[in-house]
């Protein structure tokens, strides 16, 4: 099932296996939005994601997708922080 952990000091993975990658976005604005309103007072909370998605038929080593999640959590904070972005990955190919 769907797993959420602290993955370094500041930083966060949430695995959600079977999910596509508009569904992990969804998910991921839930996540910023929610950390956005529990927010009170004079200091407002907020959170910058980035979102890797990789299926069964493209495989990637667990290094690039971590790698993509995080360019892409970089550029949403470059972009002004509180969003979400999606990883560009690139295209993969089999090889028979």
């Amino acid at each position: 099932g769907d797993c959420a952990a602290r993955y370094g000091g500041e930083e966060f993975a949430v695995l959600l296996p079977g999910q596509a990658a508009a569904d992990a976005m969804r998910v991921a604005e839930t996540i910023r939005l929610k950390v956005q309103e529990w927010s009170d007072g004079a200091e407002r909370a907020t959170v910058s994601i980035g979102v890797a998605s990789v299926t069964p038929v493209a495989p990637m080593d667990w290094p690039g997708l971590v790698s993509s999640a995080d360019k892409a959590l970089y550029a949403a904070k470059a972009a002004g922080r509180n969003r979400c972005i999606a990883a560009t990955v690139p295209p993969l190919s089999l090889v028979a």
